[in-house]
């Protein structure tokens, strides 16, 4: 810990470790690798960010546990396909006009 500087700007930390996966395709990269090894695909169906409502601390419990768990499958060896919001984008919208209706 001595070796920390005395003032750490995590956000500039953030973009800049941003920057390089995005410069190096981090994410490309690691799904064509995947295919040519002939990886299991694993399947992770995840709903839209807010189906339930306005955000809230669920939420970001909700997507750091889906995000560890498809990481957690890629790191061993799985061809993880990162889509969101697969299935009810709509509901909260149409949730609104039936009540007015």
């Amino acid at each position: 810990m001595a070796s920390l500087p005395p003032t750490l700007d995590f956000s500039k930390m953030e973009e800049s470790i941003c920057d390089k996966w995005e410069k190096e395709e981090s994410f490309k990269t690691q799904d064509k690798l995947s295919m040519e090894r002939g990886d299991e695909e694993y399947t992770f169906y995840d709903g839209p960010p807010f189906a339930t409502g306005l955000p809230h601390y669920g939420h970001i419990l909700a997507g750091t546990i889906k995000d560890t768990v498809t990481r957690y499958a890629a790191m061993n060896g799985k061809n993880v396909s990162r889509r969101a919001g697969w299935d009810c984008h709509g509901l909260p919208v149409e949730y609104e006009i039936d009540k007015k209706t």
